[in-house]
């Protein structure tokens, strides 16, 4: 059985949605929701980070009740203090930071929360020493790529019950099935649906930016909220056949293979923009796992239900599974390859590129067909 975490919805009735997925599906169970406070509540610490765009529930009891629900239903809730953010010791604010701390932990421990997911090593140190009846888990945002840091975080924090790798990391059998073999009473869980391109240079400072995507100055787009999306997006149109196949998403029919290196836990992303998007996210959410029962299931989906970065893409969204399965990067090439992807990608190998080359013809001719049709209406060209 594959456990996924998702992320928590925002109304009793989506979770209520979203739940009722344990009772469809052979292969795969919700076994944990996420998410953290906005930060117009009260009760938000200043140790998360601000992606609970729901501004308007500003009451700590909305929340705590739809926490409690998410226990009810069966499934467990984790907490995020995710902000990769050191402790700001010369601020005023810093201690009513821990005080708001102490306090919603105590009220976490009323209703039977235990689980935080911490991206700060800081914190990690401050929680186990002061609140040491909480289980602690690491974030993705810690970025590791190699087992050292792995093995020097680990031995540092004892403390740690589960990490998430790096996105980076996804398709690296080698240290993936190492970290297994070092630490066989470890959780790993794998990130599997974001998508975000391999080797990002802004990730840090993404995940470090405090203010939101609205803010700008003198428009700037250099002193801006958007400036690491910017460059995403940017790229995504420019080159969308090379976004498809140069990250490390995971398709639903490779689950299989992490699960054979004894990996079988995994997280889903879409926590950003369920204040707009959740029928959407639901329905995409639906797809990946009808797909883990039976593939075959996925041929008239749409490729990109399956990435959340890319879903936005006019071109990726106009190609079915079923035209293109064949020609994706193949999990067989990275079980095989995949811990040498960090030093050859595109100059000694090239083999993800050649493979995006491959879609795009597919795209091609598919448009082509497309304008012969009556009553086309032709997107921008591309060139």
């Amino acid at each position: 059985m594959y456990n996924f975490s998702l992320p928590m919805p925002y109304k009793k009735e989506n979770i209520d949605e979203l739940i009722k997925f344990n009772k469809f599906f052979n292969k795969s169970q919700i076994t944990s929701l996420y998410a953290s406070l906005p930060s117009s509540c009260s009760m938000f610490t200043g140790f998360e980070q601000a992606r609970n765009f729901l501004n308007n529930q500003t009451s700590f009891d909305y929340w705590k009740n739809l926490f409690s629900y998410s226990l009810e239903k069966g499934v467990d809730f984790i907490y995020l203090l995710n902000s990769p953010l050191p402790f700001d010791l010369n601020n005023s604010y810093f201690n009513e930071q821990l005080e708001k701390l102490n306090n919603l932990l105590q009220e976490f421990k009323k209703i039977g929360i235990n689980k935080l997911r911490v991206a700060n090593p800081q914190l990690m140190t401050y929680l186990n020493k002061h609140y040491s009846n909480f289980d602690i888990y690491s974030s993705t945002s810690l970025d590791y790529k190699t087992i050292s840091e792995y093995q020097n975080f680990i031995m540092m924090h004892p403390e740690i019950k589960q990490i998430i790798p790096s996105h980076d990391v996804n398709k690296n059998f080698k240290l993936l099935s190492n970290l297994k073999k070092d630490y066989p009473n470890l959780d790993i869980e794998i990130m599997v649906n974001e998508g975000c391109m391999q080797g990002c240079p802004h990730r840090s400072l993404h995940e470090h930016i405090k203010y939101n995507n609205s803010v700008i100055q003198n428009n700037d787009l250099s002193i801006s909220g958007s400036y690491c999306q910017a460059f995403c997006t940017h790229i995504i149109k420019k080159y969308p056949f090379y976004s498809l196949t140069l990250n490390n998403n995971i398709y639903p029919w490779e689950i299989e293979e992490y699960s054979k290196m004894g990996i079988n836990k995994f997280k889903m992303v879409g926590r950003d923009a369920y204040i707009y998007r959740f029928e959407k996210y639901l329905k995409e959410f639906f797809e990946y796992f009808k797909t883990i029962d039976n593939y075959k299931e996925s041929k008239n989906f749409s490729i990109v239900s399956f990435i959340h970065h890319l879903n936005g893409s006019n071109e990726l969204k106009k190609l079915k599974t079923e035209e293109i399965r064949y020609l994706l990067p193949q999990i067989k090439h990275f079980k095989k390859y995949g811990h040498l992807c960090t030093s050859v990608c595109g100059v000694e190998c090239r083999y993800c590129y050649k493979c995006a080359e491959k879609i795009q013809k597919v795209y091609e001719k598919k448009v082509k067909k497309m304008e012969k049709q009556p009553h086309y209406v032709p997107a921008c060209k591309m060139t």
